[in-house]
């Protein structure tokens, strides 16, 4: 064949190139060409994925070429042979190379202190719960343990690693929203709101305010109110937004007006009926608090380079302390505006924010990072550093898709969990 031809020839059957199936963990083997438009937004990882796409195209007209010029059955069956190895280097560096690459940043930074441990619980996780923005557990000293061997939730407390018992389900039961000194708010096998406090036996059924339907109320930090948000009935328009507390001793109801542009979307994610202010977080980053009148108090706050402050977002005295408890791309962020100074931490890419601990103080902060990626050997992460400065006080790596959770109880002593051959505990470190 004339080199004309086979250049012509191999050109359009480099196309097939966008056939070759790469593995989807949801669909199973997926054509490259449709992966690449289910990449059609720019960013660094799609460019990347379709660089090497026209690679893969480059290396199959290159095998074309040869075997037409060759037009020998030793040139064909070679190009057959090497199909599954196409096949599977394809694979490795689309779903493998590519996002190391791209999504993965390399963390330098050595281990770093020493923390003195004080005591440990054997057989338990601390619980991953919401508590309002307020550090009201913190201030306790309190947090949420669940034990491995019954399934049964706990609060710890110091000195010496105290578990109080909550009566409430062990299965089948979540955890909707906690309060200090015991108080947990969740939902039975049933789907019926419930809530739990230290002194009773069993839960007490709590009725929604509009029999059959599905509402989500936050439980305040004096753990005996229920508060949420819902709308004024009115004859047209937007239906402005109001406050709503049930407090569950008397069963008596108040309703306060809010001056919040209807058409705005808000969630309460606070409720701190004792310094009397309420959290909302406004779509998609604006934080605020109110008061029993309706007034804001704090507020708006837009965290810069936070992509949604909902997830993580704690008040202080004086300011504020907010990071990505949830992100799909780009680097995860923890950023400060306290009455010391602003501040921010960013972290590597290829790295989720597991957990995070703030000092009721404000004098420290606490995270763990993991992996977001279901490759490579990324290791996890737990540090400790200074809001003043940033400076890290602390640090330690964890093997591969640890989980640390972490908790401070007070502003004396940091929770941290960990497993070993297969049990998992939770250990109490004095904080420096």
């Amino acid at each position: 064949m004339s080199r004309r031809r086979a250049l012509l020839g191999a050109f359009v059957l480099s196309f097939i190139a966008y056939l070759i199936p790469l593995f989807n963990i949801h669909a199973g083997l997926v054509p490259l060409g449709l992966t690449l438009v289910a990449l059609a937004e720019p960013s660094a990882f799609s460019l990347a994925t379709l660089a090497g796409a026209l690679a893969i195209q480059a290396l199959v007209f290159a095998l074309f070429y040869w075997a037409l010029r060759g037009r020998r059955w030793r040139n064909w069956l070679a190009l057959i042979v090497a199909a599954p190895v196409l096949f599977y280097g394809a694979n490795f560096m689309l779903l493998y190379a590519i996002p190391l690459m791209v999504l993965v940043e390399r963390d330098a930074r050595p281990e770093t202190g020493d923390l003195e441990k004080i005591c440990s619980v054997p057989g338990a996780i601390l619980a991953q719960v919401h508590s309002g923005a307020d550090l009201g557990l913190e201030r306790a000293g309190e947090a949420w343990v669940i034990r491995q061997d019954d399934r049964l939730r706990a609060v710890l407390t110091m000195p010496g690693c105290r578990l109080t018992p909550v009566a409430a389900p062990r299965v089948g039961s979540t955890m909707d929203h906690v309060a200090p000194g015991g108080h947990l708010l969740f939902r039975g096998d049933d789907g019926q709101l419930a809530h739990a406090g230290p002194e009773r036996a069993a839960p007490l059924a709590v009725a929604a305010p509009v029999p059959g339907k599905y509402w989500s109320p936050i439980l305040a930090d004096d753990g005996r109110t229920l508060a949420w948000l819902d709308r004024q009935p009115v004859q047209s328009g937007p239906r402005p937004y109001r406050l709503r507390l049930r407090h569950m001793d008397s069963s008596s109801e108040e309703a306060i007006a809010l001056d919040l542009p209807p058409r705005d979307q808000f969630e309460l994610i606070g409720a701190d009926t004792e310094s009397n202010r309420f959290t909302l977080a406004r779509f998609r980053n604006g934080i605020l608090a109110i008061d029993k009148q309706g007034r804001t108090i704090a507020g708006p706050v837009s965290p810069p380079g936070v992509y949604d402050a909902r997830w993580g977002f704690r008040w202080l005295d004086g300011g504020w302390v907010a990071w990505d408890g949830y992100r799909e791309e780009g680097r995860s962020r923890i950023v400060w505006s306290l009455p010391a100074g602003n501040g921010e931490v960013v972290i590597p890419r290829g790295r989720n924010i597991e957990s995070l601990a703030v000092d009721p103080d404000g004098r420290h902060i606490a995270v763990s990072v993991a992996t977001g990626l279901s490759i490579g050997s990324t290791k996890s992460a737990v540090f400790l550093f200074r809001v003043a400065d940033g400076q890290e006080l602390f640090r330690r790596y964890h093997p591969t898709f640890s989980r640390n959770r972490l908790a401070f109880l007070g502003t004396n002593y940091l929770a941290m969990t960990r497993s070993e051959n297969g049990q998992s505990f939770i250990d109490v470190y004095r904080v420096p």
